[in-house]
């Protein structure tokens, strides 16, 4: 079995997995801008992902979904918009914002993604940068912004663990 892009295949090429993106890890960027990816996230030489600007808790982040998952995300936002009686044009200036926003990266033979200058600019990254799971997808942060979204403070914020108590 192997790794493309965060589905497991084996030797025949189906699918036998999807790869849960969990966790966060702090890794140091390297002098040409790259991250290197954690090992049990990372995709085969020459996997694309598609990287999308976006904000967390308020932060600029970097959301990276693999292609499989990119796709399947438009879809959802398609059919629950319509579902939702979304007019079409509406859904497609959405669409097209989120994919304004996008870019592709290529994950290179060593496992390392490259941050691109103006991305890395917007997020404030410096030295390192905190990939962070989120199931079917990983953020990048800035360090200093993910501890402030992740302080006992922000928890503290969330209507949902109020409920639930898992992470309190």
């Amino acid at each position: 079995m192997y790794c493309v892009g965060g589905e497991v295949y084996q030797k025949d090429m189906s699918v036998s997995a999807t790869v849960l993106f969990k966790g966060n890890v702090t890794h140091k960027l390297d002098p040409k801008s790259r991250v290197a990816i954690p090992a049990n996230w990372r995709a085969a030489q020459g996997a694309v992902l598609t990287l999308i600007e976006a904000s967390g808790s308020g932060y600029p982040i970097i959301k990276c979904y693999t292609e499989a998952a990119f796709e399947q995300k438009m879809d959802d936002i398609r059919r629950q918009a319509a579902a939702a009686g979304a007019e079409p044009g509406d859904i497609d200036r959405y669409i097209g914002i989120i994919t304004g926003r996008s870019f592709e990266a290529e994950v290179s033979g060593q496992g390392k993604l490259l941050i691109p200058k103006a991305q890395r600019d917007r997020l404030h990254l410096e030295d390192s940068a905190v990939l962070v799971g989120r199931g079917d997808y990983f953020e990048i942060w800035a360090p200093a912004d993910y501890a402030a979204a992740d302080s006992d403070a922000a928890l503290a914020q969330l209507a949902l663990d109020k409920r639930f108590h898992i992470l309190s």
